[in-house]
C-alpha cells in the first residue's frame, strides 16, 4: 500500500483529475502536489500567452481540494524540465507512487499520453497511475469502483494483483487473462484441426494463472471474478474494460514476453496510451 504519493499538478483539467484520483484513492497516505516551472516554455511564450494561473495559484487550488476531502496536502515547486523534475522529486522525496494526468487528444478525440506522462511512465522506478478523464468524471465515480486486473502469471502481474487487492480493497475485482495465440485463426475455428492441441494448451495455462489469482484473493478474504479473452493483450484489455464499465485498470509494468504468450511491458504502455479509464502500472511488490 502506498505510503507517499506524488501528484504532478499544472493548470490543466487532466492534472486536477489526477489530484482527485489521489485524494479519493489514497486517503491514508502522505500526499504531495508538485508543480514544475519550465523556463523553456516561458521563453517561448509572449507576455500575453503567459497570462493565467500562476504556480502558486495552482498549488493553492490543490490544497483547497484536499481540504474539501479533509486531507492534508504538501506542496512542492520546482524549476526545470517537467519529466526530469517529476522523476527527481519521486526519488528525493522518497515517493512510492506517482499519479499523473494524461495530456493530449488523439486525432479521433480520445485521450492519450502526452510526452511528459509517457516519458515519466517509462522511466519511473515506482508504480504509476495515469488518469485520462476530466476531474468532474473522477469526482462522479465511487472509487475504487470496479477494478480490472490484467494477469499473466508473471511476478509483475502477481504484484499488480496484490496491489489491487490491498490498496483498492473497497472495490470489486476482476482478473482478466488474455490468451494470445500463435496463429491468425480465431479460437472458435480450430476445433478438430491440428491447432486444437495448441489452443487447449493455452487455455490450460490460462486456467492455472486464473486459479492462482483466485487463491491469492481467497487468502485475503476478497471475492475475485476471473475472465479470459483471446487476441492482442492491450487491445483486449482496453476493450474489455470499456465494454464492461470498469472504473480503472491495474496491471504489471512488465510481464512475460510475447514469445511466452503473455503481456509485455510494451503491451502495458499501449493500454496506458489508449484506455479512457485510469490505469495503474505496478512495479514490484505492493
Amino acid at each position: 500500500m502506498p505510503r507517499h504519493v506524488l501528484v504532478s499538478i499544472d493548470d490543466s483539467e487532466r492534472s486536477f483529475a489526477a489530484l482527485e484520483y489521489a485524494l479519493a484513492s489514497f486517503p491514508n497516505a502522505s500526499l504531495t502536489a508538485l508543480t514544475v516551472v519550465d523556463p523553456r516554455a516561458d521563453r517561448a511564450s509572449s507576455p500575453d500567452e503567459r497570462e493565467g494561473p500562476t504556480e502558486t495559484d495552482v498549488l493553492d487550488r490543490a490544497v483547497e481540494r484536499a481540504e474539501d476531502h479533509g486531507l492534508d496536502l504538501r506542496t512542492e515547486r520546482r524549476t526545470g524540465t517537467p519529466r526530469g523534475e517529476i522523476l527527481s522529486a519521486a526519488v528525493g522525496l522518497d515517493v512510492d507512487h506517482l499519479v499523473l494526468g494524461s495530456h493530449g487528444q488523439s486525432p479521433v478525440s480520445r485521450p492519450f499520453l502526452g510526452r511528459v506522462s509517457e516519458a515519466v511512465l517509462r522511466r519511473s522506478a515506482v508504480s504509476t497511475t495515469i488518469v485520462p478523464e476530466p476531474a468532474s468524471a473522477v469526482r462522479d465515480r465511487e472509487l475504487p469502483g470496479r477494478v480490472l486486473i490484467a494477469v499473466d502469471g508473471s511476478e509483475q502481474s502477481d504484484a499488480a494483483l496484490e496491489y489491487a487487492l490491498e490498496t483498492l480493497g473497497g472495490g470489486t475485482h476482476t482478473a482478466l487473462h488474455v490468451i494470445s495465440l500463435p496463429f491468425d485463426r480465431s479460437h472458435v475455428d480450430v476445433s478438430g484441426t491440428y491447432l486444437d492441441k495448441i489452443l487447449t494448451a493455452h487455455e490450460a495455462s490460462a486456467d492455472v494463472v486464473l486459479e492462482s489469482a483466485r487463491e491469492m484473493a481467497d487468502g485475503r478474504g476478497i471475492d475475485l471474478e476471473t475472465e479470459r479473452a483471446y487476441g492482442s493483450p492491450a487491445a483486449e484489455i482496453v476493450e474489455y474494460a470499456e465494454t464492461n464499465g470498469f472504473d480503472q485498470i491495474v496491471m504489471g509494468s512488465h510481464g512475460r514476453s510475447l514469445a511466452a504468450r503473455m503481456v509485455t511491458g510494451t503491451e502495458a504502455e499501449r493500454v496506458a496510451r489508449r484506455t479512457t479509464r485510469s490505469v495503474t502500472l505496478v512495479r514490484g511488490r505492493a
